[in-house]
This record gives structure tokens, sequence and C-alpha cells, in this order.
């Protein structure tokens, strides 16, 4: 993990208000969300089984975090790097398709917070991906 320093930590905005335009850029409600706090995601980078997130931490304020009045606070972004299982494990012979590519939902990651190099690349990715949606949002 990663912390990306960044100025839209404490801005506020009802999810209603934010959706969309974060959707627009690529950003999502990450799953494992609770109704009092979640992330939104957003993928810098894909391939290989490698994926490096940029993450935007969220605390509902009031309301419920997938409802259009709740109202969100911004935590400290951070980046993860992700490493995907690709393939079957040694001896499984009841493995699919999807498991060979690494698409199975199911699959352990081989590797879900690996060491990010080249930071300063990825936290300057990250400010770029930061900075097109940061405009939707109310400084408190």
């Amino acid at each position: 993990m990663l912390e990306v320093p960044s100025t839209i930590e404490g801005k506020q905005g009802f999810y209603g208000d934010i959706k969309d335009s974060f959707e627009r850029e690529g950003f999502s409600l990450g799953g494992n969300w609770e109704y009092f706090k979640g992330f939104f995601d957003h993928i810098l980078y894909l391939r290989e089984g490698v994926t490096i997130y940029l993450r935007l931490p969220v605390f509902v304020l009031s309301g419920v975090l997938d409802r259009d009045d709740a109202l969100l606070q911004f935590g400290r972004p951070f980046l993860i790097k992700h490493i995907m299982n690709l393939g079957i494990a040694e001896g499984d012979m009841d493995f699919s398709a999807l498991d060979i590519t690494g698409l199975s939902q199911f699959q352990k990651p081989r590797d879900p917070d690996d060491k990010i190099k080249n930071e300063d690349r990825w936290i300057r990715a990250a400010d770029a991906a930061i900075s097109r949606i940061n405009s939707d949002l109310v400084s408190v």
C-alpha cells in the first residue's frame, strides 16, 4: 500500500451529486462497502494479472452510502498493487477456463498488496485521476 497525500482529503459531497461524474472518470464504488464507509476504486494499470488500484476512502457523515442523499467525506487516498493467481494450482483437476485466465472470483490472489515500484510515477497518475473528479467536491 502506498498513501497518496491529496487535496481531496476532508472534502465532502453527496453521493447522488458525484456518482455519475466519478463513474465517467472510471471510479466505482468498490465491493465490501458498508453503509457508513467504503472506497471508490479506479484502475490505473491492468496487464498480465497485475492491477494497480487507486482507492479513495469515504466515510458517511449522514445517510446511507448507496443513497443519493448520503453525505460523504473523503479520507487519504492510497494505491494498492494486486497480483492475480493466473493458471491452476498444481494437482488441482477441478478447474475452469475462468481459473486459468485469472478471472475466477473465487481464486485467491497470488499477492493482494504487492510492493509498488516507481512510486513517483504512480503518485502522479493518481494525482491526475483525482484532479479530474476533485472539482465535484466541497472543502470543509
